[in-house]
């Protein structure tokens, strides 16, 4: 340990749960689905112009492949968090599932709930790609709940120590 470092402030791998590696399994998914068939574009239908080819989500979305790919980070910033015991004003995981949770509505509004983007959308459909990239953005979510889950103090009635 270097000279000033405290034993809280340094990197211990052993604090790290099943919780932070499926985050990083999750994470790994979510960024390779990027690179997955997102939307297939059939008859008159185009997306961006493209009509008639299958398309990743770097091909059809512009900001939303870099809005997912900083949510793949969130795993690796709470297990640095964890592996270095950050004192914090909420629970460590919270953020990661929140970030998460946020990465499955902009998957599930850009092809489901909005509809899917390009004309008309009845041309165009859901690929393997975005079904992955939501299974990757719900693990990341689903990765921290249960780190968060894990620093759930009881609740004592007043009075019991």
């Amino acid at each position: 340990m270097a000279a000033g470092t405290s034993d809280a402030q340094a990197v211990k791998t052993s604090r790290l749960l099943p919780a932070e590696f499926g985050g990083f399994a999750a994470a790994a998914v979510l960024f390779g689905s990027l690179f997955l068939p997102w939307f297939s574009v059939t008859g008159n239908g185009a997306i961006n112009g493209i009509q008639g080819e299958t398309l990743n989500a770097w091909q059809t979305f512009g900001l939303l492949d870099f809005v997912l790919t900083a949510a793949c980070l969130a795993p690796f910033v709470l297990a640095y968090i964890v592996a270095t015991n950050q004192k914090l004003t909420w629970r460590p995981g919270e953020i990661t599932m929140i970030i998460g949770l946020i990465g499955v509505t902009l998957i599930l509004l850009n092809g489901f709930l909005l509809g899917k983007p390009g004309e008309p959308d009845s041309t165009i459909t859901n690929q393997v790609g975005w079904y992955v990239g939501l299974l990757g953005a719900l693990g990341i979510g689903i990765s921290g709940f249960f780190r968060q889950a894990e620093s759930i103090k009881g609740r004592r009635p007043p009075g019991v120590f």
